[in-house]
């Protein structure tokens, strides 16, 4: 669908006439020609115009596209998906589709997205960060550093190496990201992005055994999951909170906390997910089967 037909069945499907639709904006027969292709519209126009039809610019080209997401947002959830659950299988394809991608169009987004699927395929192996990991996060490290600024995309690639930093490095750009993040609080993904931050922060500090740090970076994330609802999410960083406590001597409910979410986790199948916290757990000698 082209630009013009897809404005045009939006404000069709809206029930607006051309009149209601240009009225402030641009003249109706500005419209008309817009949406047989003949003119386009300045983009403050465009997006006064998206306002209206009250919709957002994705959503748009959602629709431009035949109500099909566009494949590199919809190979970047499968692998966010993946990587929550753990499914080393499917991260495993998902690199390989994302470098025949890479090799097709050498547009670096797909690049980006195999390095990621090959670090978290070789963390969940191990279950701890390992020199083959940092060898593949290593480029988009040094992509990340070599930018003077960050927008979304750069924020999702540093919440996604978070855990393969040394504590140092995280500390230092956590602080310029989330100042950064603060910048796109009206966009959808900003609260899994902040609420993620958090959370990988008090992994990595866990894995370094920083447990002071890593338990306030988890009562935050635990916050933030509360704050926005995110179910699964909180369950991580209450499960982080637990271990952080626990190593600092303050193991009053902490054992409880750990029983209860890991039978959610199993309830729910969520096993490799289970998996991942019973290395962790093992990792830290805590036994939670008394």
């Amino acid at each position: 669908m082209n630009f013009g037909a897809t404005i045009k069945k939006i404000r069709k499907d809206k029930n607006f006439t051309q009149k209601e639709l240009s009225d402030g904006i641009l003249t109706r027969s500005h419209l008309s020609q817009i949406e047989t292709n003949n003119y386009y519209p300045s983009y403050d126009k465009f997006f006064l115009l998206l306002n209206k039809l009250n919709i957002v610019f994705e959503e748009f080209l959602f629709v431009q596209n035949d109500q099909k997401m566009l494949f590199n947002q919809q190979i970047r959830m499968e692998i966010s998906e993946a990587a929550n659950m753990n499914d080393t299988e499917k991260l495993k394809n998902l690199a390989i589709t994302a470098k025949d991608l890479y090799d097709k169009t050498e547009n670096i987004t797909y690049y980006h997205y195999m390095l990621i699927c090959k670090a978290l395929i070789s963390y969940s192996i191990s279950h701890s960060v390992n020199d083959e990991m940092i060898e593949f996060v290593t480029p988009i490290k040094e992509y990340l550093f070599g930018m003077d600024n960050w927008y979304l995309y750069e924020l999702k690639l540093f919440n996604n190496i978070i855990y393969s930093l040394t504590v140092e490095e995280a500390l230092l750009f956590s602080r310029t990201s989330l100042r950064r993040l603060g910048n796109f609080q009206y966009f959808l993904e900003f609260q899994h992005i902040e609420q993620n931050i958090y959370t990988n922060l008090s992994t990595l500090c866990l894995e370094h055994g920083d447990f002071q740090v890593a338990k306030n970076f988890a009562e935050t994330a635990i916050e933030k999951a509360k704050n926005y609802t995110l179910v699964y999410e909180k369950i991580c960083s209450e499960l982080n909170h637990a271990i952080a406590s626990i190593n600092l001597g303050e193991s009053v409910d902490a054992y409880e906390v750990i029983k209860k979410n890991m039978l959610i986790i199993e309830y729910l199948e969520f096993d490799s997910l289970h998996a991942h916290f019973s290395s962790f757990l093992k990792k830290f000698n805590i036994d939670i089967t008394n």
